[in-house]
């Protein structure tokens, strides 16, 4: 026998044996595995790989991907011929990561501090391809750096990077260093492992990295972790601006003022963390 009874969960009112199905659009959710397939692929690839991951015809599998290339969600290299994910696709990612809880009670905390020292501030946490910025504020006049919403922080060349450098556990993180570790670096020089090992050791130390010309040359920088419940590193946040007006002694006003910041943020994590009595 079906009964009617209206509950949040159940707002038609009817309940039976056995939850009821939710009727859905099976070619979205078809259109939905092949995104899912780009997502795990973890780098562009044409049709002929969709077609064989998915173990559909290439004819088909391409009719879907017209319609995500008109929708955002995907494009496609005019060159290779190879297709990615969308920029459609990188506003929804960067939305979820925003929401994040950790993320999302960080953001007025940023905004006082970028008011509060009159210099900007990044909020940046880890993406599929590293380091990825998710709020740039700027009290003042833009730098102009180069840096927005999105941009994928270097791991060796950025104070953002080598906070998460020290800090992240990920199986990944080796191979991403590696092959960041051989790019060219804003001064022109080239850090050895050893003086990289030392600098993420210093890190460690002092809770807090600091760059004179980085990540590019005249800006300065300083960037602090913020934790979750568990301890793993959730969000860099990083205060930087010109070099002749910005200060990166360890005990200065703005390293102090981003450490203040940064452990409030942590204890609100964890202290969100504990079950209510």
């Amino acid at each position: 026998m079906v009964t009617r009874q209206q509950t949040k969960e159940n707002p038609d009112g009817y309940e039976s044996g056995a939850r009821k199905e939710q009727r859905g659009i099976q070619s979205m959710e078809a259109g939905g595995r092949y995104l899912q397939i780009l997502a795990e692929a973890g780098q562009p690839i044409t049709l002929a790989e969709l077609s064989a991951l998915s173990g559909i015809p290439s004819n088909q599998v391409f009719t879907y991907m017209v319609s995500l290339l008109r929708t955002g969600l995907v494009k496609r290299d005019p060159v290779t011929g190879r297709f990615e994910p969308g920029p459609l696709s990188l506003r929804l990612g960067l939305l979820a990561l925003r929401l994040v809880p950790a993320v999302r009670n960080a953001m007025e905390p940023s905004i006082q501090l970028a008011r509060r020292v009159e210099h900007s501030v990044l909020l940046a946490t880890w993406g599929d391809r590293g380091p990825t910025v998710l709020q740039s504020i700027e009290p003042t006049v833009s730098l102009h750096a180069g840096i927005h919403i999105g941009t994928v922080m270097s791991l060796t060349h950025s104070t953002t990077g080598r906070v998460f450098a020290a800090y992240r556990k990920d199986a990944k993180l080796a191979e991403m260093l590696e092959a960041d570790f051989g790019s060219q670096a804003p001064d022109g020089e080239r850090l050895t492992s050893a003086q990289f090992d030392a600098i993420l050791a210093d890190i460690r130390k002092r809770g807090l990295a600091r760059g004179e010309g980085m990540p590019i040359p005249g800006i300065n920088s300083i960037s602090a972790p913020v934790f979750d419940a568990n301890g793993e590193i959730v969000l860099v946040l990083t205060l930087f601006g010109v070099a002749g007006a910005f200060d990166v002694s360890w005990k200065g006003s703005l390293a102090t003022s981003l450490l203040e910041t940064t452990k409030i943020l942590t204890e609100k994590n964890a202290a969100a963390a504990v079950p209510s009595t």
